[in-house]
């Protein structure tokens, strides 16, 4: 299954976000953070090398740009 996974940089996010990415390899989660004041990308850069993740920089309020990324990857939750 794919999972989008928002504020993931954030405290509580990233550790969730190593949680499952570490427990479920066989999922594939997306992280999408805007890195305003609570998202440090430091909490998450070391899952860049998980091939069940990637990360994604940008503002869950851009309608647009969450239309776009929802036709692109097609997630299941």
């Amino acid at each position: 299954m794919k999972f989008l996974v928002t504020g993931g940089a954030g405290f509580i996010g990233s550790n969730y976000m190593h949680y499952v990415v570490n427990k479920y390899p066989k999922d594939y989660f997306v992280c999408l953070d805007a890195l305003t004041y609570a998202g440090n990308y430091n909490n998450i850069k070391d899952l860049e090398s998980k091939s069940n993740y990637k990360f994604v920089h940008g503002d869950i309020t851009d309608e647009e740009f969450i239309n776009e990324l929802f036709d692109k990857e097609n997630f299941d939750v």
